[in-house]
């Protein structure tokens, strides 16, 4: 009781006697007001009482009786009504209120803490009572879902409808002051066509709930797909949930046109890009094609100029077989001598035949190689060309974090020491790639060159870093380099910076590193040149 708040409300100065003593010794704490007072409801706001006491010890006062029920509703507060004797009139108006009680007089303390700790208690669980059916009803009402709850009635004859939410109304189209009370098959006047009431039946006997999906249902106030669901409640009550689908199922329907659309154009674009795929393949064959004829007259360029000594000194070696015989000097060390002399000549000559050969071969098939070795056949094609355009070649090769290097005439021993790395692809494809690539740097030297009064020493380098699981090759060179505008085209076909180019040897490196062996082929330029960096993964070697 301690803590707990009075309000005592007379209806003249110490009407109640000595109540408030009495409550204060039960420990409860008591503040007496007069209802002649005109503010009673701000006096109990202020106080804040637990329960309030009003005095009706003579008459009954409408007045008070209404500031008393007031203060209750505002407040949510009990009302206990004090009297010595209630009267009819009395009782008449305190009935027409929500109250807790009365207290006789005389009284004991037992009674009198009895009256108080009930009304107490009653309060309590009607304002518990009061927000369940307050949640309910936000509940009820705030379902996305139509809900219908059904009431057998006249000793089973029919089923009234006691309960609605606000959804079901905006369904059906009629409200629920307009449908409360009524049967079911007012409510759904085609419930018996369309099976709901033989449903409500089944379950009002069985207790089992059922569900009928997708049901159409149509009257003349609403129609449309519903989803139903019907059970009953323990109380008896049949609670019966319907959900609108129209829209879902059209969209549904329209969902499946669209998918059957989109089925077909698949096919159409599958069909398409197999075509497409196929006309961009024969394309590119006849691109690579080319590649390979401009890279054959680069070749060709160059093996002239690696031809023309052996030649000229074979030459020289038939005009002085004449000049020996002539004189008498033709003996057999002479013939032996000269013999030697010409087969070394001779085998410089086809030595560069089988590397243009092996270069040009058509084989397709893609296979496991030596990167070295391919590197070593590329050097001894473009040798000629660099020596006779005065380019210095140097080649580096890093691996485990170890350097070692070779210049020029040392490169072709150099590499064939290294030849420890391989990668899978078709062997003449990687070769043309370094040949464009190099072809390429020399021609940037040359044009860098002509356009320098100065004397320009040109150079190339080849670096190596083998790795783990790939390898970069970088490829730098001193030329005329690469604009920044060029820089994001140059591997695009047909597009060249030379006058005489043709714009797809980049183009086809790049789709052969890139697409065919699944490497990354990129450019950058340099303070004074450029480079080139390929980028492959290493093929293990099999035990």
């Amino acid at each position: 009781m301690k803590n707990r708040k009075v309000l005592i409300v007379e209806y003249k100065t110490d009407s109640t006697g000595n109540l408030d003593g009495e409550l204060k010794a039960l420990r409860y704490n008591v503040k007496k007001t007069s209802f002649k007072l005109e503010e009673l409801g701000d006096v109990a706001k202020e106080y804040a009482p637990h329960i309030m006491i009003v005095d009706m010890s003579v008459h009954a006062d409408k007045n008070i009786i209404a500031k008393a029920s007031k203060a209750q509703f505002e407040l949510s507060i009990p009302v206990i009504y004090f009297t010595e004797a209630i009267n009819s009139r009395t009782l008449y108006q305190t009935m027409k209120t929500d109250h807790y009680g009365y207290i006789y007089t005389p009284y004991d303390e037992s009674t009198l803490q009895t009256t108080i700790e009930l009304a107490l208690h009653k309060h309590k669980n009607d304002v518990s009572v009061r927000e369940s059916e307050f949640k309910y009803k936000e509940l009820f009402n705030h379902m996305t879902s139509g809900v219908a709850i059904y009431e057998l009635q006249d000793f089973g004859s029919r089923y009234a409808l006691v309960d609605i939410n606000t959804v079901a109304e905006q369904l059906i189209g009629r409200t629920r002051d307009d449908l409360l009370s009524k049967p079911l098959t007012m409510v759904f006047l085609n419930a018996v066509q369309y099976g709901i009431l033989d449903t409500v039946k089944r379950v009002q006997t069985t207790y089992k709930p059922e569900t009928m999906k997708a049901h159409y249902y149509e009257d003349e106030n609403f129609n449309g797909w519903f989803n139903n669901h019907i059970y009953k409640l323990p109380t008896g009550e049949i609670v019966h949930i319907f959900h609108e689908i129209t829209e879902q199922l059209e969209a549904e329907k329209e969902l499946k046109a669209k998918q059957k659309e989109l089925e077909l154009l698949n096919v159409e674009l599958a069909k398409t890009v197999v075509e497409e795929t196929d006309k961009r393949r024969k394309n590119e064959q006849v691109l690579f094609e080319q590649s390979r004829f401009l890279a054959m007259g680069q070749m060709i360029s160059a093996i002239e100029h690696q031809w023309r000594q052996p030649l000229s000194a074979l030459g020289i070696n038939i005009e002085d077989l004449e000049d020996a015989y002539i004189t008498g000097d033709l003996d057999s060390d002479y013939i032996h001598d000269l013999t030697k002399d010409s087969m070394v000549l001779i085998k410089t000559i086809s030595k560069t035949m089988e590397d243009l050969n092996s270069f040009f071969r058509t084989s397709q098939t893609e296979e496991i190689f030596s990167i070295p070795e391919m590197l070593s056949e590329v050097y001894g094609l473009i040798l000629s060309r660099l020596f006779n355009s005065d380019i210095s070649f140097h080649i580096v090769y890093t691996k485990d974090d170890s350097t070692t290097e070779a210049h020029d005439k040392e490169v072709l021993n150099f590499i064939k020491k290294i030849r420890d790395f391989q990668a899978e692809g078709v062997p003449a494809e990687f070769k043309q790639v370094i040949i464009n690539i190099l072809n390429n740097a020399i021609d940037a030297i040359l044009e860098k060159k002509s356009s320098s009064t100065e004397h320009i020493q040109g150079h190339i380098s080849l670096e190596i870093d083998k790795r783990e699981n790939d390898i970069n090759i970088y490829i730098r060179d001193n030329g005329i380099g690469i604009t920044h505008d060029a820089i994001g085209k140059i591997f695009e076909p047909y597009y060249t910076t030379k006058e005489s180019g043709s714009g797809i040897g980049l183009y086809m490196s790049k789709t052969i590193i890139e697409q065919n062996m699944k490497g990354k082929l990129n450019s950058s330029p340099l303070p004074n040149g450029a480079i080139f960096t390929i980028n492959l993964p290493l093929t293990p070697k099999k035990n």
